[in-house]
Parts: structure tokens; sequence; C-alpha cells
């Protein structure tokens, strides 16, 4: 009888809570997060108080939850970009440099118990620093009068496109031994993705078009302003289950190497 994946994942949550890298990364997060928080105050602030540059840009009262709730999850979900591939760039190839992938292998797991305990273990990862970092949120309603249900949507949408980011990682992870490869590997693959959109002119046809619904940035924006769209939620989901899937096909693809 196969084992779950539930040893898989705890051993994987060990390893982060032992793991300096994983402090850094998420020290780095939070402190750059900081820095974008206050920037966004900053040029709320700025914007409130200059009658002038919002009379040329056609406004007359700056949106709160669209200058600071949008753009703070916005920049949240652009940081993530560089530390998701760092929570996932061991989990598989530290593994196999190692050797005790195989070792995992020959004990009662299937590659799915494998890959589906690493991928959750990273998520838990992220979602706790997305719940340490949400003292912004906090911020946010006691000084300032943000719209809550955006607020509860783009939260939602911060869990949501990371999920993504993980997957990705985590199959980059698979593809080669060199954990600094895997990262850089994973951190290609999202930027692609998350520019995908932005090569093409607006209201483009065609490849245009397909672009832009493959984009995570166009995607996760709508999250940021508080559109809970089944298509955008359809989408992270389809990414996770593509590269999980290819994650596992590359695993299969190694008992065949000589």
């Amino acid at each position: 009888m196969r084992a779950g994946f539930y040893p898989i994942y705890r051993r994987e949550m060990r390893s982060y809570l032992t793991s300096p890298s994983v402090y850094v990364a998420v020290a780095a997060y939070l402190f750059l997060s900081g820095l974008f928080f206050y920037g966004i105050l900053l040029n709320f602030s700025e914007l409130s108080a200059n009658a002038e540059y919002r009379r040329q840009m056609g406004f007359e009262q700056v949106n709160f939850t669209r200058h600071v709730v949008s753009q703070l999850f916005w920049s949240s979900n652009f940081l993530l970009l560089f530390v998701v591939p760092v929570f996932t760039m061991r989990l598989i190839a530290d593994e196999r440099r190692t050797g005790t992938f195989e070792m995992l292998r020959s004990l009662p797991f299937t590659d799915w118990n494998i890959v589906i305990g690493k991928y959750l273990a990273a998520c838990t990862l992220v979602v706790a620093m997305l719940i340490v970092n949400s003292y912004h949120i906090l911020i946010l309603a006691r000084f300032g009068d943000p719209e809550m249900s955006v607020v509860g949507v783009a939260f939602l949408g911060g869990l949501i496109v990371p999920a993504a980011y993980v997957a990705v990682g985590l199959f980059a992870s698979s593809l080669t031994e060199n954990q600094i490869v895997a990262a850089i590997v994973a951190f290609v693959i999202l930027l692609l993705l998350f520019l995908a959109g932005d090569v093409t002119a607006p209201g483009a046809t065609g490849w245009g078009r397909l672009l832009e619904m493959f984009s995570m940035r166009i995607r996760s924006e709508q999250f940021t302003m508080g559109l809970l769209r089944l298509e955008d939620v359809a989408y992270f989901g389809v990414v996770v289950a593509v590269f999980l899937f290819l994650t596992c096909r590359t695993l299969e693809l190694t008992r065949w190497r000589v």
C-alpha cells in the first residue's frame, strides 16, 4: 500500500524551518514589501495634496482603494516573482544532487505523492509569509478608508497567484540538479508569463490577444482591482495543474534516463 503525501509534506516543512536561506528570503520580502508600502502611501499623499496634478489627470479626488490597495497587492505579486524561486529551487534539484531522491522512490511513495507533498509545503510557507505581511491591511483599515470587498478579493488573489508561481518553481527544480539553475529557470518562466501581454499593442487580435490571455500580470491585476472572475481563477488553476503534471512527467523520464 502506497503512503500518502503527508510524510513528504512534514519532511519539507521541517527542512524549511531549519534553512537559513528561507529566513533570509522571507526577511528580504518583508523588508522590500515595507518599502513598497511606504512609497505607495507617500505617492498617495502627494497626489492628494497636488490639486493641479489631479486636474491634469482628469480626476478631482484620488481613490484610496485604487491608488493604495490595488498597488500594494500588485507589488506583492511582483516581489513574489523573485522570492518563490528561492523557496522552490531546492525541492527536487537538491534531492537529485545528493542522491536522496532515489531513496524517496524506494519508499512507498508515488511520484505524485512526492510532488504534491513538496508543492503543499512550499505553498504553506508562502501563505504563512503573506499572513505575516498582512499587517499592511490592518494599517490601511485603521488609518484609511479602503473598500473591504476589494481588499478581500485582492487578498484572495494574493493567495491564488503565488500558488501558480510555486507550481512553476517546482517544475523548474525537477529539470536540473543545480539549485541556482532551477531558480533562474523558474524566474525566467514566471517573468515570461507575467509579461506575456506587454509585448502586444492595446486592442490586439490573433496572437496578440492570445498572449494577453496567458498574461499572469493582466490576470492578477483583476484581483487587485476587486474583480473575482471565474476565468482568472480557472487560469491560475490550469497553470498549477499543468506544471504539476509536467513535473511528474519529468520525474518519470528520469527513471529511464541512462
